[in-house]
């Protein structure tokens, strides 16, 4: 026993070197259960591929996940994780298919609904500036909540490419957004000159093309962290900015700056969620479907906020519940 210790222990050591490595699927005990599945249902040897998120090859896989959790408890009194993820409790489907991250799924799909009646709120509004920028943002966030839907549903390469890809697009389309919204206020740094913000929109889409492009030859995931960190701390900026210059100019926050300064509140703690890192509730619940949860009302608040922005500039302003969904 004490032998087996000191091996397991040292394994762990090892592999906690390489970030992207997590211990659980690194470990003798679920290579060498993964291999019978291998052998015993003719699963493919790369985990990435769709034959492992359903049918038997899934199971067998899912089963190792479990023997490898009792081992590691018996022997260490921890949890490991798994191809870089908490294990979770899956849900079977018909047809072989799997619900690997219910919660994940259940949330996605409630932001994407949300971003749906967003878009709906947008299409009906006759006089919204910058109309089509707020279309098409929205419909790259359904494209986003869709990805992410998809690969909590079922997590491989594929859809791992989709949800990342996706994700990265909506934070990006935010950075783009809120430099055309605040453009107003950005003006007097340059002058009047609009030339400039132009130049800085077409730098948005070079930069965006560029990233998509290096992902594409190689999938660095902390490059496209730090990334999409960056775009929406540059997002926050320009808003807490557009906030400030009303401030300035009319000398009181209207509704409309307070409803801005509460999604900002909101977005940031949300995604401050995702650093809560700890073993799913119930094999359900993890902070990263915490963080799905707490994105839910956004959009909506997004299209209040647009309403009442536009209500002001026509001087025709109409009284919004800012939590009404439907």
């Amino acid at each position: 026993m004490g032998a087996k210790w000191v091996v397991g222990f040292l394994i762990i050591i090892c592999l906690s070197i390489d970030i992207e490595a997590s211990q659980g699927d690194k470990s003798f005990w679920y290579q060498g259960c993964t291999q019978k599945c291998i052998s015993k249902f003719n699963c493919t040897k790369s985990f990435g591929t769709f034959s492992w998120v359903h049918g038997d090859c899934f199971w067998c896989r899912y089963d190792c996940m479990w023997e490898t959790i009792e081992q590691f408890e018996r022997q260490f009194g921890m949890v490991p994780q798994f191809h870089g993820k908490w294990p979770f409790a899956a849900i079977p489907l018909p047809l072989g298919f799997v619900i690997q991250e219910p919660a994940s799924v259940v949330f996605s799909l409630l932001n994407l609904y949300t971003v749906y009646k967003m878009l709906k709120r947008f299409l009906k509004m006759s006089e919204l500036l910058m109309k089509t920028t707020w279309i098409s943002y929205a419909c790259v966030g359904l494209f986003a909540w869709i990805s992410s839907s998809v690969f909590h549903l079922s997590d491989c390469d594929l859809t791992e490419s989709m949800d990342y890809f996706g994700a990265y697009t909506f934070v990006a389309g935010g950075l783009y957004v809120s430099l055309v919204f605040t453009s107003r206020a950005l003006l007097p740094y340059f002058g009047g000159r609009t030339r400039i913000l132009t130049v800085l929109k077409i730098l948005c889409g070079v930069f965006y093309l560029k990233h998509i492009r290096d992902m594409t030859v190689h999938f660095d995931y902390g490059y496209n962290m730090l990334t999409c960190i960056v775009y929406t701390i540059i997002t926050c900026a320009l808003y807490i900015h557009y906030i400030w210059f009303r401030y300035r100019r009319l000398g009181k926050l209207e509704e409309s700056d307070i409803l801005l300064i509460r999604i900002i509140i909101w977005a940031n703690l949300s995604a401050a969620l995702e650093i809560l890192d700890f073993i799913p509730v119930f094999w359900i619940f993890d902070s990263h479907s915490l963080f799905h949860m707490a994105t839910i009302p956004i959009p909506i608040w997004w299209a209040e906020f647009l309403d009442i922005t536009h209500g002001y500039d026509t001087n025709d302003r109409k009284k919004y519940n800012v939590l009404k969904i439907a």
